[in-house]
């Protein structure tokens, strides 16, 4: 889906820029350029940034390294 029309940028971009440390709308514009144009898309990569921040704070697996959605294995012993 292409979030900003007045640069070609699409929804996958905008959220690679927010994963690599975009928290802002300002610094998803500097480092992809969406939201440079009109502003028409500026509520969506709001709304974009807010759905990664959430969605990073309900799976904290993530920040020890493990794979959220997959399952641990455990060593039965005995």
């Amino acid at each position: 889906m292409v979030v900003c029309l007045c640069q070609g940028i699409s929804e996958k971009r905008v959220l690679a820029a927010i994963r690599t440390g975009a928290s802002t709308r300002q610094q998803v514009t500097k480092a992809c350029r969406a939201g440079g144009g009109c502003g028409g898309c500026h509520d969506v990569i709001k709304d974009l940034i807010r759905a990664e921040q959430a969605s990073a704070h309900r799976t904290p697996e993530r920040a020890s390294g493990d794979v959220a959605g997959v399952p641990r294995l455990v060593a039965v012993t005995g």
